[in-house]
């Protein structure tokens, strides 16, 4: 198994006395996900890449070889005294939750007691794409959120969860419901070349922001802001994603308000098997 990178998810370092802690999730960042999906092992000791030396040179449906040995994960979840692949709940993630460094902090966050080792496998899903929910988090970014788009193919992240490491994402996840898609509407292939019958999202409770259709994921919130300038005219979003991100976080219903007022949300769309079980 490649050897773990230099990524491993340490805490960071404590500032300086009278110093401004450092923010290693800058909200005007979001979604914190870098230039493409990867696959990965979150193991106790750091992150072990799983995809092979240069890349992926196609989509994972449109490969002939399969990228991911689904024995070397279940041998590292064995070799770390926890659940298997069958054990866990397969969750396709749309925005920060792809990476590893993401999950590790929200399992830091939830204190002792929490498993840490976790599968992130990339995947192909179709039908559907990525936007925004038309609500603020609470550090004032624009969350993602799916949403159905016929014909659409998207490289995405999916992870596996056992029951308590679930509990945790659920808890970090107060304006989405978790939701189970079924294959039929939204065909899925692993990058371990499995296509599984069925898979959770974390779907949005507030609707996604459209002009008229749902307005892709920017990556970056200065896109998505100058956009929401153009669309509303409305102050709030003028200037540096920064200090719009700090205005947003002081008037959290600020954004929600605008939206329904310019009638920019829409439904998601999504053909919902169920709401998954907590």
């Amino acid at each position: 198994m490649p050897s773990t990178t230099p990524d491993a998810p340490e805490p960071a370092p404590a500032p300086a006395p009278g110093a401004a802690p450092a923010e290693a999730f800058a909200p005007e960042e979001y979604p914190w996900v870098g230039p493409a999906v990867r696959s990965a092992l979150l193991l106790s000791d750091g992150v072990v890449d799983l995809d092979p030396v240069g890349g992926v040179p196609a989509p994972t449906d449109e490969l002939s070889e399969t990228l991911v040995d689904v024995s070397a994960i279940e041998q590292a979840l064995a070799a770390e005294g926890v659940a298997p692949l069958a054990e866990r709940t397969l969750v396709v993630a749309v925005g920060s939750n792809q990476t590893p460094r993401t999950i590790a902090r929200k399992y830091r966050r939830a204190g002792g007691g929490v498993p840490v080792a976790t599968p992130f496998v990339r995947c192909t899903v179709h039908h559907l794409a990525v936007g925004h929910v038309a609500n603020v988090a609470a550090p004032g970014y624009v969350p993602a959120a799916p949403y159905r788009s016929e014909g659409a193919q998207m490289e995405l992240v999916a992870t596996w969860f056992d029951d308590a490491q679930l509990a945790v994402i659920d808890e970090t996840e107060p304006n989405y419901a978790r939701v189970r898609l079924s294959a039929q509407h939204h065909p899925l292939t692993l990058a371990t070349g499995a296509e599984p019958a069925h898979f959770d999202v974390y779907a949005s409770q507030r609707g996604v922001l459209a002009d008229g259709r749902p307005i892709p994921l920017r990556h970056r919130q200065q896109e998505l802001f100058d956009e929401l300038v153009a669309l509303t005219g409305a102050e709030l979003f003028i200037g540096d994603a920064a200090e719009v991100c700090a205005r947003l976080a002081a008037r959290p219903a600020a954004l929600a308000e605008l939206a329904h007022e310019h009638e920019l949300v829409t439904e998601d769309g999504l053909h919902r098997a169920r709401e998954a079980a907590a």
